[in-house]
């Protein structure tokens, strides 16, 4: 998550056991708010139930926790339970992590109980389970469709088709530590790829290791990485942009896979392989690591005392990646799987709110997502964010992530292969093989 998508965000002095909850009947942590008031959102209707009584709304979410998006996602849920008291009541069943959501999504799906609403931060989910999601393009107007950007609906949409709600873009760089890239001799950073593993070198002749990787969890990290690797060039870019791809077995895949292997053997620390996103967050916040790829929702972190040492955000620059390549595109949103006409009135209601100006503006203002609403704008927001969004506005190459493009097996598949490329048990030759071969049984 995306991940997607998700919020990819976790403290050094956070990170510990956290109990995967599970849903609803079997074990769900449920979440519910009562008291009456007015949000002032125009987008969603109001009023009492016809039927007189309280319609449950099955919400199951990752936003808990340490997730950055946790704060926002309380702010909306106690906002919405309160203007719709006398109507609705979202229940939330908690899941921390998200791999465990997405894992326990599909387990829904094979029994055929996909919950309500669903929001899986980013990974695609759509092409796997749209035969029980609901077609939504009845319910999206003209005006609400000119609203989002056009990326964002390109995304949420197959064969004509809308299955997701549009709340935020993936808008994709890299962050870095001025203080080590000028201990090391840099300084800025590398504009092609055989520039940034000659800085990785000086960063090692310094004594720093230069980038946060990982493996599980479909290597968020690593993957960033990848994938601006195989957009170097016209055909990596389209690449990058393919819906649903089949054949990985491309030159350029599989010389960005060498260079993800080199990157794995002689750059990152030893942690990354069998390493989840937590891992490579935590070393670049205690400067184990000069460089990151992550979206601007990391960015509220480097402020945050609880995180990271005091005057850390001041060491942290922004930047594209070699080639001028950003992470550019639309986000999977929420899709809806109600059952029936009642429980799909009241989903549509919540997720009109939970995607209205109104909880963009302040998602951007909370976590630094980047909303999909073209006219949401703010003031308040660190100056690293804007950088971030300066940075895409620059972009020669844009490109999208391979959780919303990618099978959701292949990108299962990526955590199996990983370690085994890593530690040269494959060639890229080899893993890229080991991707198509998993594309092929969809």
């Amino acid at each position: 998550m995306m991940k997607r998508g998700f919020r990819k965000v976790v403290g050094v002095l956070l990170i510990g056991v956290m109990a995967i909850s599970m849903l609803s009947g079997c074990g769900a942590k449920n979440k519910e708010t009562g008291n009456k008031s007015n949000t002032g959102n125009t987008q969603v209707s109001d009023g009492g139930n016809e039927s007189g009584k309280i319609i449950e709304i099955n919400f199951p979410t990752s936003w808990v926790g340490v997730s950055s998006s946790t704060e926002w996602f309380n702010d909306r849920l106690k906002a919405f339970n309160e203007q719709y008291s006398d109507k609705y009541k979202v229940v939330v069943e908690e899941i921390a992590g998200d791999q465990a959501y997405v894992d326990k999504i599909k387990v829904l799906y094979s029994s055929k109980s996909l919950p309500d609403v669903i929001s899986t931060g980013g990974y695609n989910l759509i092409d796997s389970m749209k035969d029980q999601m609901v077609d939504l393009t009845p319910y999206v107007d003209d005006q609400w469709k000119k609203s989002i950007s056009e990326v964002c609906w390109d995304v949420n949409s197959r064969d004509g088709s809308i299955y997701g709600i549009p709340y935020s873009r993936q808008v994709i760089g890299y962050f870095y530590n001025k203080d080590l890239f000028e201990k090391a001799g840099i300084k800025e950073p590398a504009k092609t790829w055989d520039e940034f593993f000659a800085q990785c070198d000086k960063l090692l002749a310094a004594g720093i290791t230069p980038v946060s990787m990982d493996t599980a969890d479909s290597g968020w990290l690593t993957s960033l990485l990848l994938g601006a690797m195989i957009a170097s060039d016209d055909e990596g870019e389209a690449f990058m942009n393919t819906s649903l791809p089949k054949n990985y077995n491309t030159k350029e895949f599989i010389d960005a896979a060498g260079m993800i292997q080199k990157l794995f053997q002689n750059y990152t620390t030893q942690d990354a392989i069998g390493g989840k996103y937590e891992n490579g967050a935590s070393n670049f916040f205690m400067e184990q690591t000069a460089i990151i790829a992550n979206g601007p929702w990391m960015i509220s972190d480097f402020y945050d005392a609880n995180m990271v040492e005091e005057g850390f955000s001041d060491k942290i620059g922004t930047a594209m990646f070699p080639g001028d390549v950003m992470y550019n595109s639309g986000k999977i949103g929420f899709n809806i799987a109600s059952k029936s006409e009642e429980q799909l009135k009241a989903s549509l209601d919540f997720v009109k709110f939970m995607t209205s100006a109104d909880s963009q503006l302040k998602m951007l203002e909370m976590t630094g997502e980047i909303p999909a609403e073209i006219n949401v704008t703010s003031d308040n927001i660190y100056p690293l964010v804007t950088e971030v969004i300066e940075n895409s506005n620059k972009a020669a190459r844009n490109i999208n992530d391979f959780q919303s493009l990618w099978y959701a097996n292949v990108v299962d598949e990526i955590s199996i292969q990983y370690p085994l490329l890593a530690q040269g048990q494959i060639t890229p030759e080899e893993f890229a093989t080991a991707l198509t071969k998993a594309a092929e049984k969809n």
